[in-house]
């Protein structure tokens, strides 16, 4: 067993054979922190035939791999897992151990936490590493501390000094991967897993499909607001008719542009509850912090005023544009290109100069 605890572990989840994107989103996030602490990042994978995935996970930032192989945990079955992460946090001692915030990385950091025990901070967008005094209980140093949205709309620093390794999990979306190095080099080390007789097992498994819409995956999103609901001069409007300049705008950019395109929308409009959007939008559309969080590389925000919680989920987007009749909404604190109009006149516009020619 190590003196101390040491490295920043980042536990990777896998789909038919080939690392998921919040994976390499969480090794740049634990890339961050790593750095900042002078430590290495560790990525923890579990399943069979891993050693593709063990390369994959160095090129895109991590410095060593530890794995447990073993045809037994082909199939993700948590009981398993945890015996199997369990092992090695004993074994190896890690200073910093993240999950991503999605249902496997959710069920299984809660596990592994609790048999440590330490702490678990969960579906954090930032990560910061600092300092930390509590009249109480001391400083201390290089303290990992875990940001979050609250339940009102602020975002919360989480402290946890006492135990180690300090946990969490991250929402996907809030880091984006960095850039893969086929050159880079690192370690993989295999851990030796023994299999048990569980009280439960895994008898059948049903792919599902994706959500719909898939926002976390899309290149492009193009949210809608309340804003919809009225045009400049405040006369009511049909808000179907702005879905429809959304959706063109959609189909033009994946057409045209060969770019992943989803609608979103804004928290308020999804719960307005507008009788006109009924099978256009629901809560699977919803952008924000009780929604999806989304890094695209254009996020398009239509009649968005621009809350916090809003802002939250979309606010790392390489590029946002917004519309809105309001000079002062808050969504244009963050915007690069900021349009002070009616979402009616505007969108046509938009279309026409992506490629989509006059619109009536």
């Amino acid at each position: 067993m190590s003196e101390q605890p040491t490295g920043v572990w980042v536990y990777l989840q896998h789909t038919k054979g080939d690392l998921t994107r919040d994976s390499l989103e969480l090794i740049a996030a634990g890339r961050s922190v790593a750095d900042k602490l002078g430590q290495k990042v560790v990525g923890v994978i579990v399943g069979s035939g891993l050693d593709a995935m063990e390369k994959k996970a160095i090129q895109y930032g991590a410095d060593s791999v530890l794995s447990a192989d073993d045809p037994t945990l082909a199939v993700y079955f948590n009981l398993a897992y945890a015996d199997a992460i369990f092992s090695m946090v004993e074994k190896k001692r890690p200073y910093v151990f993240l999950f991503s915030a999605n249902e496997i990385g959710k069920d299984i950091a809660a596990r592994v936490a609790f048999r440590v025990p330490t702490g678990l901070a969960t579906d954090n967008v930032q990560l910061a590493v600092e300092d930390y005094n509590n009249p109480a209980l001391g400083q201390f140093k290089n303290l990992l501390i875990q940001i979050r949205p609250d339940f009102g709309t602020r975002l919360a620093r989480i402290y946890t000094p006492r135990h180690r390794p300090q946990m969490a999990t991250v929402r996907p979306g809030s880091f984006a991967p960095l850039a893969p190095d086929p050159a880079r080099k690192g370690k993989a080390e295999k851990v030796e897993f023994k299999p048990k007789v569980y009280p439960a097992k895994v008898t059948e498994v049903t792919e599902l499909p994706p959500p719909v819409p898939d926002l976390g995956g899309a290149d492009v999103v193009i949210s809608l607001g309340m804003g919809i609901l009225r045009d400049a001069a405040g006369a009511p409007r049909d808000p179907r008719d702005a879905y429809n300049y959304a959706r063109e705008l959609k189909e033009i950019i994946e057409s045209r542009y060969h770019l992943r395109a989803e609608i979103g929308a804004s928290r308020a409009l999804i719960y307005a509850e507008v009788k006109e959007l009924a099978g256009l939008i629901s809560k699977n559309n919803q952008v924000g912090q009780t929604g999806t969080t989304v890094k695209p590389k254009v996020y398009i925000a239509v009649g968005i005023s621009g809350a916090l919680q809003h802002r939250v989920g979309m606010q790392n987007s390489a590029k946002i544009v917004a519309i809105n009749t309001d000079p002062d909404a808050p969504i244009f604190k963050i915007a690069h290109y900021p349009i002070v109009g009616d979402v009616y006149e505007e969108l046509p516009k938009l279309i026409a100069a992506v490629g989509g020619g006059a619109v009536g």
